[in-house]
C-alpha cells in the first residue's frame, strides 16, 4: 500500500522548515563562535645588537646567521642563540619586547593573536628561556588582555601588562626580578605572587622563594665562612725578589668571624695576600645602582698611606669590569689609618685603627667614567710590606 502523498509532503516541508530555522540560528551563531575564536599567528622582529647572534626555525631551513645591525621577520617555534658575545632584541606584533643578553638561547614557542576585533581570546606570547638571561617589556594592548608566559627548566612564570621583568637562567635555578608589573612564579608545585621592586628564586624541584628586594649579591660566599671554595686566595711577590708571603686565614675577632690577610718579616719587599672571587656577569639592564660594601679592621701597616705610589694599602678592594665596548676598567678603593711619612693616597680612605668599619661606596653606576655593562671579578688583598687586617663580609650590590 503506498504512502499517502500528504503525509510525505507535510514531513518534508517540516524537515525543510526545520533545517532552515537550524540555518537561519546556526550560521550566525558559527560565524560569531568563529569570529570570537579564530587566533592569527603572529610574527616578531629580531635585530642583533652586537656580535652575531643564531637564528633557527622549526621548519628545518638550518641555522641563520645574524649579525650586528641586521634583522629579520620570525615565526613560532623559532629558536636565537646568543653566544657570549653577542646581544639581540625581539619586537613583538603588540610592541612587546625581549632584550637579549649575551650567552641566552630562547625559543618563541607560541605567538597568537585574536583574527577579528570581536575576538575573546588574550594577545598570547609563550617562549622558554634554556639558558642566559632576558629583559622582558610587556606592552600594554587597549581592550585586549596579554597572556606572557616564561617557561624554564625549574620554573614557569606568568608576566603581566606594563611590565619590566629581568629572567635569569643557569642549569639548577631561575631567577625573576620585577621591576614594574607584577609576575606570578610557579616552582614545585607552589607559587608565589612578585610584585614591583621584588625578586625570587626558583631551584629545580623546589618551591619558589619568598620575594625579596630586587637588590641583589653578585659575590658568592660573601660572608667569608670557611670553606672558601668560591674564593682563590694567593699570594704575588711582584718583582722585587721577595720570598716570604702573606697568610689568610678563619678567625674569629671580637666574636666577628672573619678572614685575617697578615704578613711579617717582609725585610722591605712588597707582596700582595690576595682573596679573588670570578663574577662575569652581566649588568642587564634596568640597573640603576652597584654598590660595594665591605666590613673591615686594620690592626697594623708598615708602609705609610697607600705607599710610594698610593698602590699598597693594608687593605685594598678592587672591582674589575667591562665597558659597552669591551673595554676593561677597574675601580680601586685603599683603607690606612697611618700616613706618618706622607705618602700620596690617591685611592685611599683613613680609618680608624683597630675598629670594625663597614665601607659602602658610592653608586658605581653614576660615578665611574664609563658605565660598566659587565663585571667580571672581585678582589679583596692586602698590600705593602708587613701588614695585619681582617675582612668579615665582601659584598657587590646591584639594582
Amino acid at each position: 500500500m503506498r504512502p499517502k502523498p500528504e503525509r510525505t509532503a507535510w514531513f518534508i516541508l517540516i524537515v525543510s522548515f526545520l533545517c532552515f530555522c537550524l540555518l537561519v540560528v546556526g550560521v550566525p551563531l558559527g560565524i560569531n563562535w568563529y569570529r570570537r575564536n579564530a587566533e592569527i599567528e603572529q610574527k616578531a622582529s629580531i635585530e642583533a645588537l652586537a656580535g652575531t647572534i643564531i637564528v633557527e626555525a622549526e621548519t628545518g631551513s638550518g641555522p641563520t646567521p645574524l649579525s650586528k645591525g641586521a634583522d629579520m621577520l620570525v615565526a613560532e617555534a623559532t629558536t636565537i642563540y646568543a653566544d657570549e658575545t653577542a646581544e639581540a632584541v625581539v619586537t613583538f606584533a603588540d610592541q612587546s619586547f625581549m632584550s637579549i643578553y649575551p650567552g641566552t638561547t630562547v625559543t618563541l614557542e607560541r605567538m597568537r593573536a585574536p583574527r577579528y576585533e570581536a575576538g575573546t581570546h588574550p594577545v598570547i606570547l609563550h617562549m622558554t628561556l634554556l639558558s642566559g638571561s632576558v629583559r622582558l617589556g610587556s606592552a600594554v594592548i587597549p581592550n585586549r588582555e596579554l597572556e606572557l608566559v616564561v617557561a624554564t627548566n625549574s620554573a614557569n612564570m606568568v608576566l603581566f601588562e606594563e611590565g619590566s621583568y629581568l629572567l635569569e637562567v643557569d642549569d639548577a635555578s631561575t631567577q625573576v626580578a620585577v621591576y614594574r608589573g607584577r609576575a606570578l612564579v610557579t616552582g614545585g608545585g607552589s607559587t608565589v605572587e612578585v610584585l614591583e621592586r621584588q625578586r625570587t628564586s626558583v631551584t629545580t624541584g623546589q618551591a619558589p622563594e619568598e620575594p625579596l628586594g630586587v637588590a641583589r649579591n653578585l659575590v658568592q660566599n660573601s660572608n667569608l665562612r670557611p670553606p672558601l671554595d668560591e674564593w682563590l686566595v694567593y699570594n704575588d711577590q711582584g718583582t722585587d725578589g721577595g720570598t716570604i708571603d702573606g697568610q689568610a686565614e678563619a678567625v674569629v675577632d671580637s666574636g666577628v668571624a672573619a678572614v685575617r690577610l697578615w704578613r711579617e718579616g717582609g725585610q722591605g719587599n712588597h707582596c700582595e695576600t690576595v682573596m679573588q672571587q670570578t663574577i662575569d656577569t652581566s649588568l642587564a639592564e634596568p640597573i640603576s645602582s652597584l654598590i660595594v660594601r665591605v666590613t673591615l679592621k686594620l690592626r697594623y701597616q708598615q708602609l705609610s698611606g697607600g705607599g710610594y705610589l698610593s698602590s699598597e694599602y693594608p687593605l685594598m678592594v678592587r672591582v674589575t669590569y667591562r665597558d659597552e665596548y669591551d673595554s676593561e676598567g677597574e675601580w680601586i678603593q685603599g683603607f690606612y689609618y697611618q700616613n706618618v711619612d706622607g705618602n700620596p693616597t690617591t685611592y685611599g680612605l683613613e680609618i680608624p685603627q683597630d675598629r670594625w668599619y663597614v665601607f659602602e661606596s658610592e653608586n658605581l653606576m653614576e660615578t665611574l667614567p664609563v658605565t660598566p655593562m659587565r663585571v667580571m671579578s672581585i678582589r679583596v688583598y692586602a698590600s705593602g710590606w708587613d701588614y695585619d687586617s681582617l675582612v668579615s663580609d665582601v659584598n657587590l650590590i646591584v639594582e
